[in-house]
């Protein structure tokens, strides 16, 4: 696994968000978990140069430096199916994109239509993002970036 600060900014990038928060137990069994897919994770026979982790309560995030190889369909549905596992183990979904998680001192969910009802500073994760680079420039956005007030 490629440590997250040796990946460019054009490394892809998956962010993953869970529907609710994930337990210290949950969180420890995918960081167990996580190592084998990553180690596996190949496109078209070509081991993918991958990172991926738990971050936070709430996020998984998967990367790919495409210098070994790039990542096509087959390994993308790989990922997904790795993703759904996961979820089917912890009874929770990863896919609901409707779903702003709002960063706070007790991070909270609000549905993408009830963004204009918070405060145009609050910090939302933009889980939207397909690069390293735009994650770390924009994986938490100020609701004013995604709507007008």
């Amino acid at each position: 696994m490629i440590p997250f600060e040796n990946l460019p900014d054009e490394a892809r990038l998956w962010s993953y968000q869970s529907d609710r928060k994930l337990t210290a137990t949950e969180k420890a069994w995918v960081e167990e978990v996580l190592p084998d897919f990553l180690q596996e994770w190949a496109a078209h026979g070509a081991k993918l140069n991958a990172y991926g982790a738990v971050l936070g309560d709430y996020h998984l995030v998967l990367a790919v430096h495409e210098d070994q190889a790039n990542a096509s369909g087959c390994s993308i549905d790989s990922s997904v199916r790795f993703i759904k596992h996961l979820e089917k183990e912890l009874g929770i979904s990863f896919f609901n994109r409707l779903k702003m998680l709002v960063e706070a001192e007790e991070p909270y969910f609000v549905s993408f239509s009830e963004l204009d009802q918070l405060s145009p500073d609050s910090l939302v994760y933009n889980n939207m993002v397909m690069n390293v680079g735009e994650w770390k420039r924009s994986w938490k956005v100020p609701v004013s970036s995604l709507v007008t007030h």
